[in-house]
């Protein structure tokens, strides 16, 4: 049996070509690749060249012919990713390696978030003679992690809501109920006709105050507890009419104008009851609080964006100092102008509706220009 050995420059050579060979070669490395969605790239600065792996060319979905180049790296990034990108790649070529979670793009423009780690490449002399990196699709765990933050932030605002709900209409029940004790226990020791029906008078509005702030109590509860299965298609032209109709005397009355457009979103849906409340609460919080100088005028249009549908409700009223309240609008019992009929109960309700169903809304206001509620579905 015959037996040649290597010499060193030799053995070098294989086993550099072995190395160079083995990423793309070897069934682990493919396996694990597809295994952990990660693709591989690299960047090599003299040679001017620029590679992609075969599971890097899938995730971003490149056609066959397509050749990676360093000019054209960052146009698989989203703009809002793209300088920190580059800042990445320039600071990697000088020796510093990075690990990010960044937004990516497919080739076709799809958007889709990343994994990505890149490390310096050593030349023989500890020069650095390029750059490379894996980056993995984690776009589905990333956009369950966003909507478990989102979901997390909307249930402390509304319990934050709920707490100081249940704080105010605690202490407005106990301040009812004193009223009345003392109240009757005074009828008890007068004998003045006169007084006593100013006592008797004064039971009625107890009364009236402990069955409004009861009304409030029950439709706060009959919000939480809608159910979610109840949602059904709604044409948004549909259910304006229907809430203009209830309130079509008060629209008379102040010779409110209203236009609409649901040209670009004529359907959604959604609940019922809670968007005849959305429509409701901010059409006559409009018209409550117009402005003295001009007729009410309300835009109402549905439009997309970032792909989901949104709700603009605009007035030219009064208008809200946002500096001063804008923390307390969506709080309960809040009214910021004097002399309207308003206890301040609908914007809470409407919020708590629209989070409950992972929306928010939004709002702008300039105060004796106007308001513009934003909802985002």
């Amino acid at each position: 049996m015959t037996h040649k050995k290597k010499n060193k420059g030799q053995e070098n050579e294989d086993t550099s070509s072995s190395e160079t060979e083995r990423p793309y070669g070897n069934f682990y490395y493919k396996d694990v690749a597809e295994l952990t969605g990660a693709g591989g790239w690299t960047v090599l600065f003299n040679e001017k060249k620029s590679f992609l792996d075969p599971q890097a060319r899938k995730i971003l979905e490149t056609p066959e012919d397509y050749r990676p180049s360093l000019r054209t790296a960052l146009d698989f990034y989203s703009d809002e990713y793209k300088a920190r990108a580059a800042e990445a790649f320039m600071a990697c070529s000088m020796g510093t390696p990075f690990n990010a979670t960044v937004k990516m793009l497919r080739y076709n423009k799809q958007e889709f978030w990343a994994k990505a780690v890149g490390r310096p490449i050593y030349g023989e002399n500890n020069e650095i003679v390029g750059i490379q990196g894996v980056f993995q699709d984690i776009d589905e765990e990333k956009l369950k992690e966003l909507s478990l933050e989102t979901s997390v932030k909307v249930i402390e605002s509304q319990n934050s809501r709920l707490f100081n709900f249940a704080h105010i209409v605690s202490h407005n029940l106990r301040s009812h109920a004193s009223n009345l004790s003392l109240t009757l226990d005074l009828l008890k020791s007068i004998d003045d006709a006169t007084e006593e029906e100013e006592l008797k008078s004064s039971l009625y509005q107890i009364s009236e105050s402990l069955n409004e702030t009861i009304n409030h109590l029950n439709e706060i509860v009959t919000a939480q507890a809608q159910s979610l299965d109840d949602r059904r298609l709604l044409n948004f032209d549909h259910v304006l009419q229907s809430t203009l109709s209830s309130i079509s005397r008060m629209i008379e009355d102040t010779q409110t104008e209203i236009y609409s457009d649901f040209s670009e979103v004529p359907e959604i849906r959604y609940i019922p009851s809670y968007m005849e409340s959305i429509f409701l609460n901010l059409i006559t919080n409009a018209i409550k609080y117009r402005h003295p100088d001009r007729s009410p005028v309300i835009d109402i249009c549905s439009y997309y964006e970032d792909e989901r549908v949104c709700l603009m409700v605009k007035d030219n009223g009064l208008g809200i100092d946002l500096e001063k309240h804008g923390n307390d609008l969506f709080n309960m019992y809040q009214t910021f102008h004097t002399g309207k009929e308003s206890v301040g109960i609908g914007l809470f309700i409407t919020k708590n509706q629209i989070e409950t169903l992972q929306g928010s809304i939004h709002v702008e206001s300039k105060v004796d220009e106007g308001t513009t509620f934003k909802i985002t579905f």
